[in-house]
């Protein structure tokens, strides 16, 4: 039995990108469709609230903040980590 090899740095910096973005994803989409799809009575309201949280610009920009966050946070934690080595 082979020990499975340590990922890389920069593999470590893009899957924590990646799940802050999608973190930052489900939390926007399910506050938008939340507040302003549910309970209007209208069956198509939360579709339409859903197509508005999916083309509002401003969500994306935080959804890209989140990633970059992540990304910025993990590579600082790698930095420290391989410094005190």
């Amino acid at each position: 039995m082979t020990r499975p090899t340590r990922p890389e740095p920069w593999q470590l910096v893009v899957v924590v990108a990646v799940g802050a973005a999608a973190i930052a994803f489900v939390i926007l989409m399910t506050a938008g469709a939340l507040s302003d799809g549910v309970g209007t009575g209208d069956p198509l309201d939360y579709w339409r609230a859903i197509g508005r949280e999916l083309t509002d610009v401003g969500n994306w920009r935080i959804i890209g903040l989140s990633a970059l966050a992540g990304a910025a946070v993990t590579a600082l934690v790698l930095a420290v980590t391989r410094r005190r080595r």
